[in-house]
């Protein structure tokens, strides 16, 4: 799992070419335990030899469509897999794919599945996807800390913090803190089970 104190993370708001410049250090963060996370917002076609360097790949399904080379409407219920399968087929080590109303699903080479979200009265989506990657990432550290990962029990955090983000308005006030997320208890949404 590398050393416990290493992760990265960023996103693709940066300039392509500074992203791939970024390719050289992730080598070298590989070659010393450091984990990357990208969340690939917006996305962008990497290159496939990318993939490999990457601990958690993070896209919705407009990312998931762009990364895997597909039209948005051919991301669906019945693909999810299939992507996710893909990317960890390139080498990235966790997928996981933000489904909105629906979820999560994951994939890592311990299994898959889909994680539905919680029924809340929505009041504004704003920081929602920067909230479930953080919950997910600093979820992945706090188990690494212990010597463990388990990527089903992150991404229910992740969905749980999300889920409080948009039951306020403003994307900075409605990001919980841990011990809120540990107190959420809501009914999974019928939509997405």
């Amino acid at each position: 799992m590398g050393s416990p104190a290493c992760a990265s993370r960023t996103d693709l708001v940066l300039p392509l070419e500074f992203v791939v410049f970024g390719k050289q250090l992730l080598s070298e963060g590989d070659r010393n335990g450091i984990d990357f996370c990208l969340n690939a917002a917006p996305a962008t076609p990497v290159g496939k030899c990318f993939y490999r360097h990457l601990t958690h790949l993070l896209v919705n399904e407009s990312e998931a469509a762009i990364m895997s080379g597909r039209d948005r409407d051919e991301v669906n219920q019945d693909s999810w897999s299939t992507i996710a399968h893909e990317f960890l087929d390139r080498g990235v080590k966790n997928v996981v794919i933000t489904l909105a109303a629906l979820g999560a699903f994951y994939a890592n080479a311990d299994g898959s599945a889909h994680c539905p979200a919680y029924d809340v009265v929505v009041k504004d989506t704003t920081g929602a996807g920067d909230t479930f990657t953080g919950a997910c990432s600093s979820d992945y550290l706090r188990q690494k800390a212990k010597g463990t990962w388990d990527i089903r029990s992150a991404v229910v955090r992740a969905n749980k913090a999300a889920a409080m983000t948009i039951m306020n308005v403003g994307a900075q006030d409605g990001i919980p803190w841990s011990d809120e997320i540990d107190r959420f208890d809501a009914p999974h949404s019928e939509a997405s089970i």
